[in-house]
């Protein structure tokens, strides 16, 4: 049981130091926990409103993040999952 508890802390940190880690490369373009009213990138270096947010757009222009790279922070952890459930190291969770 208490392995199984640090698999989940790891999975959540996992997911929260791939979205800083992606946060802090690619700026506001790949906004870390943003919630419903923010500017999200539109694709040709402008912004587009979602929702209502609070302030103006940023001032830089946006950039256009990898597909890949804009899911890492729930693949890594999902690859991570699957690995220690369906694989031989289940049992050394257990």
């Amino acid at each position: 049981m208490r392995k199984k508890i640090f698999l989940l802390l790891g999975i959540i940190g996992l997911y929260l130091l791939t979205s800083l880690a992606l946060s802090l490369v690619y700026g506001p373009s790949c906004p870390f926990l943003a919630g419903e009213d923010c500017w999200i990138p539109d694709g040709s270096g402008g912004w587009q409103a979602h929702g209502h947010p609070d302030g103006p757009a940023p001032a830089e222009l946006s950039t256009n993040i990898p597909f890949i790279l804009q899911y890492l922070p729930i693949f890594l952890p999902a690859l991570l999952l699957i690995l220690f459930t369906l694989t031989p190291l289940r049992r050394k969770i257990e």
